[in-house]
């Protein structure tokens, strides 16, 4: 087991109980109408007339496409660019509705199976002597709610023989985030040493009456059924006093971790109680059930920081903060000191150390904005102990049900839709490791680990960090090496979904980022490997997932602008989609959704046609640079988030541009062709009005202006103070051209939503140009001080929440 020198290391842990300052964070009662975690309807059972259905439609969506193709370059005999263009776009839908439609088609083909552990399965896993589980848990600059929420419930989680290790990546300069990372770690330890303690008391009590002779059946019951009862007023007490303590601003998600991790093990424990009351128990039984009891929390729960030593990796992103310490696993260290800073170096058998790392059979790693039910660990492990092929297990994430926000509720709903579509890639083989919540075979990691350089020290690395989509890249490497990913059907992992647009576009950026310089990998991958017929279905969807933001976007965007542009386009081209929403308006209503949701996912996904852009732009940028791009941590915060400018203008210009393009259609009788320009300005109309907000998107672009203005205005100030040593004509002159930078910096802003117009008339460039001298209006103006100082502290708070998201 873990074992090390924590005044060393910086994991010195107290043993006070959970604060009220950690405690407040929970829900006081959970909603009415929350979902049960364990109840929740995922997928149909295996029916041949839902996979029937699916493959009808998908053969519908193949004919049309094929009859207009017939019609239009065979009956009609039209061979324009225009329509050969248009085809080409209709055809990247249909790629991606397809793939959509094929991935559901293997869900239903899974079904939902009962796939509970057998018993004698989970009677070995519950052993301390089963295989060894390492959680990982990677953090920076969490709140004390969020790790206290993913410690917890990666601690309570039923299995025999784990460790939990938060890997704490906040800067050792920021002494007050670290402390508070820290001290939310030390109270989930301090209160599950206690209640272990005690158990552990229970089971040796156990061993000493069995040795000296003193069994009784009938006693034993009891005590156990007794000790049972005591857990669960443990669980009940500690769920009652984080709720009691509760804040409302994340009353969904707290909730979510007492009622089905907390209260979902209470109820468990009760139930034995009562099961072993009116038991008669045989000596093997009883001592089972102590066994399990001593190893029912995870006591075991450390902190590392790489960062307090020189020689491991400072990479800004996850993956290096996970490579640094599995790199560490099987190994035993000594911490050295050489010119004032630290360093880790491996020791010999012999040698004295100051700690050990061990080496697990599986790790876990796992986000600290997720939260895993209690049999995630048992389930998954028995997966790979049954499948010495498979070198990932996962459920996919889902999300915390019942968000307060609408952005958050429909965000959430593309992602449980997402839950779907991993599951049926696994039927394919064509699925990927998701890196919120995995259990990874530790002989499989040490399969793809490399080295790379890092400044002048060579780093491991396990999870390659050559894009923000760790997990994603990492699969090809496993693919490489023989070994397959799985996803179980249960779900059994949920993850926070971020609750404003500003957080939101963060998140989507990064996942937009990377498709594109993975994809070659894949090629390579699937075109060394034998079975190439076989294996194109598995290309498809694997192909899908790398290309759908370039695919999907770019059509969606230049389909929006072609169809809307000609009064007489095509307007049939959403027949061709027509299955797609039929089945995922359904999907939608199964996952516990409503089905005219449906009109808000659209909304949504036009929100972030800009957001997905800039994320293959990165992804672009770094092809042609060879830089790797940042990774943007998404932020978990009550405030709401920057609202991008960049995407703000974009769909303000996009929904100008439906307006007129609607105004043109109407106004010359082609009646046929404001049909597409009308829905996207409902569609935009709400997105922008429910999801980003008008008002709260123009407070943010002014911030966004004024923070360019300051900075642009700063060499024009120490320009003027030196000409003020200097008579006349020189300050004049500085006073004269200082709104230059200004008006500069005003269009550059505006240039954005010009470009997003994509229309040179007189009308859209005479909107452009307003807008801008509207904003040099607006901050020409004079303000009062008070509105001055305030404008000024809310540019400061975004400006550094800025900074804390990079």
């Amino acid at each position: 087991m873990y074992d090390c020198t924590r005044d060393n290391l910086g994991m010195e842990l107290s043993t006070a109980p959970i604060s009220a300052g950690t405690a407040q964070h929970f829900a006081k009662k959970p909603t009415a109408q929350a979902r049960d975690a364990s109840e929740t309807v995922t997928a149909p059972r295996p029916r041949v007339l839902e996979s029937g259905a699916i493959l009808a439609g998908m053969v519908f969506s193949t004919v049309l496409l094929s009859g207009f193709v017939v019609y239009h370059f065979y009956v009609q005999a039209l061979f324009s660019t225009g329509l050969l263009v248009h085809y080409g776009l209709i055809l990247g839908l249909f790629y991606c509705t397809i793939a959509y439609q094929l991935n559901r088609w293997g869900a239903a083909r899974r079904g939902f199976r009962d796939q509970s552990v057998p018993e004698t399965d989970a009677a070995e896993l519950l052993k301390s002597e089963a295989p060894l589980v390492t959680v990982l848990i990677p953090s920076y600059r969490e709140e004390r709610r969020v790790l206290v929420s993913t410690v917890l419930s990666a601690a309570l989680a039923q299995y025999g023989n784990r460790n939990i290790v938060v890997l704490v990546d906040d800067p050792p300069g920021d002494a007050e985030s670290l402390q508070s990372s820290l001290a939310a770690i030390e109270e989930v330890k301090a209160w599950l040493d206690q209640r272990s303690d005690l158990l552990r008391r229970e089971a040796s009590d156990w061993l000493e009456r069995w040795v000296f002779g003193r069994f009784s059946a009938e006693g034993e019951a009891k005590r156990l059924a007794s000790t049972y009862r005591l857990v669960a007023g443990w669980l009940e007490a500690l769920s009652g006093d984080l709720r009691a303590q509760a804040t409302e601003d994340f009353r969904h998600v707290d909730t979510f971790l007492t009622d089905n991790v907390i209260l979902d093990l209470a109820k468990r424990c009760r139930r034995d109680a009562d099961r072993l009351e009116r038991a008669d128990l045989g000596i093997a039984q009883v001592d089972a059930e102590y066994r399990k009891l001593a190893n029912l929390f995870c006591s075991d729960v450390s902190s590392f920081q790489r960062k307090r030593f020189e020689n491991l990796s400072y990479a800004p992103n996850k993956a290096m903060n996970l490579n640094a310490y599995i790199g560490l696993m099987g190994g035993r260290y000594a911490v050295a000191e050489r010119d004032g800073k630290r360093f880790i170096e491996e020791c010999g058998a012999e040698e004295a150390c100051d700690f050990e790392v061990a080496r697990p059979d599986y790790v876990l790693t796992l986000d600290a904005d997720s939260v895993i039910l209690n049999r995630y660990i048992l389930t998954l492990v028995n997966v790979l102990e049954k499948r010495p092929n498979v070198g990932v297990a996962q459920t996919p994430y889902r999300t915390f049900p019942n968000g307060a926000s609408a952005i958050e509720r429909i965000a959430g709903a593309t992602t449980d839709i997402q839950y779907l579509v991993h599951q049926g890639s696994t039927h394919f083989d064509a699925a990927y490791w998701v890196g919120a919540n995995a259990v990874i075979r530790y002989d499989a990691l040490k399969d793809i680990e490399t080295t790379q350089p890092e400044g002048d020290k060579t780093v491991k690395v396990f999870v390659q960090d050559r894009t923000v989509i760790e997990d994603t890249g990492s699969t090809i490497d496993l693919l490489e090496r023989g070994w397959r990913v799985q996803n179980h059907f249960d779900p059994l992992a949920y993850s926070a979904t971020p609750a404003d647009f500003g957080a939101l576009a963060i998140q989507r950026k990064r996942w937009a980022n990377g498709g594109l310089i993975i994809l070659p990998a894949l090629m390579r991958e699937y075109l060394r490997a034998g079975r190439r017929i076989r294996r194109l279905p598995e290309l498809l969807l694997r192909s899908h997932y790398l290309l759908s933001p370039v695919v999907g976007n770019v059509a969606v965007l230049a389909l929006m602008l072609w169809t809307s542009s000609e009064a007489d386009s095509i307007v049939w081209t959403p027949l061709i989609m027509l299955p797609y929403f039929l089945l995922y308006g359904l999907d939608l209503r199964r996952l516990g959704y409503r089905p005219h949701d449906l009109f808000g996912v659209c909304a949504l996904n036009l929100m972030l046609l800009p957001v997905n852009f800039a994320g293959i732009a990165s992804s672009i940028r770094q092809i042609v640079t060879g830089r790797k791009g940042s990774f943007s941590r998404t932020p978990k915060i009550a405030d709401r988030s920057f609202i991008p400018p960049y995407a703000y203008l974009f769909n303000l210009g996009i929904l100008a541009l439906m307006v007129h393009f609607a105004a043109k259609a109407l106004a010359a009788g082609q009646y046929a062709g404001a049909i597409i320009p009308i829905a996207n300005i409902l569609l935009y109309g709400y997105g922008l009005t429910r999801f980003v907000g008008v008002l709260e998107g123009v407070n943010d672009l002014s911030l966004s202006v004024a923070q360019r203005l300051s900075f642009l205005a700063r060499p024009v100030k120490a320009l003027a103070r030196a000409g003020r040593g200097f008579a006349g004509a020189g300050a004049q002159t500085a006073r004269r051209f200082a709104p230059v930078p200004a008006l500069s910096a005003v269009m550059l802003v505006a240039l954005p939503w010009g470009l997003a117009a994509g229309d040179a008339n007189s009308e859209t460039t005479g909107v452009a140009v307003n807008y801008s001298e509207a904003v040099s209006d607006r901050f020409a103006a004079p303000r009062d001080a008070a509105a001055s100082e305030a404008r000024s502290d809310v540019a400061a708070r975004i400006a550094g929440q800025i900074g804390s998201q990079q």
